[in-house]
């Protein structure tokens, strides 16, 4: 029996090896006190003020972060001062840097200048740093969970390009006249003689005319029969009641255009917008 509990404590402690004494532990990291986050404007900029989405151009010194220093600056790690040359330009706000320079650029105006003190979570965490092989300005290497000091000066801001609002096109045939005519009055079935010049639509543009794909201006004027097949729908649809010397602008979807069918010039599924003079009735 005796024999028998040794066997079974003996099981407990393999299962269980650290409250028997035994096995390996897990190393811990030692993570050290963490300063607040913390940024002080040491001069006041004048120029563009940098938003998030950004591209900017920066000068920094980065330190470890030691309490017992002035300003809390212990031992440099980088810099760009050093080099005689700003940092390569980085988009601001979106996570291509360290959270700790996000936070401390957005808001800065050019010619400004900018002491963060950045906790280890906004600066490399729990990554450790070595200082680079080629080391002429000996920059010490950066520990784990290390608190960081950074003065950065902003440079340059180019701001990010706003994309331009598109207008979705029309899923009916749109039908706007610019000028009224004063001669007779076109019917359905007729033939008519037109100039015509059509856009495929944009609707990105203040009036959705995109590339000008084809045009009768400046040529001799063409006949059209108002029936389909002869013209598509739009046409057939969108040119009955115009007065002879009348303008007209059609956007027409898809559907009363040329549907899935691709040109050369007119890709498939394409709205279009003619703008149509009526030059006579035949």
């Amino acid at each position: 029996m005796k024999s028998m509990f040794q066997f079974f404590a003996a099981v407990a402690c393999v299962a269980a090896l650290t409250a028997c004494g035994g096995g390996s532990k897990t190393p811990t990291v030692e993570v050290k006190p963490q300063p607040a986050f913390q940024v002080t404007e040491t001069l006041a900029g004048t120029g563009t003020q940098a938003a998030a989405g950004d591209l900017v151009v920066i000068n920094f010194v980065g330190y470890l972060y030691d309490s017992s220093k002035p300003g809390s600056k212990g031992d440099k790690v980088e810099s760009s001062v050093d080099t005689g040359k700003p940092a390569t330009p980085f988009v601001v706000g979106v996570g291509t840097v360290i959270t700790g320079w996000d936070q401390t650029i957005v808001g800065m105006k050019v010619g400004a200048k900018r002491t963060a003190i950045l906790p280890a979570n906004m600066a490399y965490g729990t990554v450790a740093r070595s200082a680079p092989t080629t080391n002429p300005f000996g920059y010490k290497d950066i520990p784990a969970n290390s608190a960081l000091v950074y003065d950065i000066e902003l440079v340059d801001v180019v701001k990010a390009s706003v994309p331009p609002v598109s207008v979705p096109p029309p899923t009916t045939l749109q039908i706007t006249d610019t000028v009224i005519g004063t001669g007779a009055t076109v019917a359905a079935g007729q033939t008519i003689t037109a100039n015509y010049t059509l856009y495929l639509y944009d609707g990105t543009r203040a009036d959705f005319r995109g590339t000008a794909v084809e045009t009768t201006i400046g040529k001799t004027p063409l006949d059209f029969p108002l029936t389909n097949p002869g013209v598509i729908l739009g046409w057939v649809q969108g040119i009955p009641g115009m007065k002879i010397g009348g303008k007209r602008s059609l956007i027409v979807p898809p559907d009363l255009g040329y549907k899935s069918t691709a040109t050369a010039s007119i890709p498939a599924n394409s709205t279009l917008i003619f703008d149509i003079e009526l030059v006579g009735i035949k």
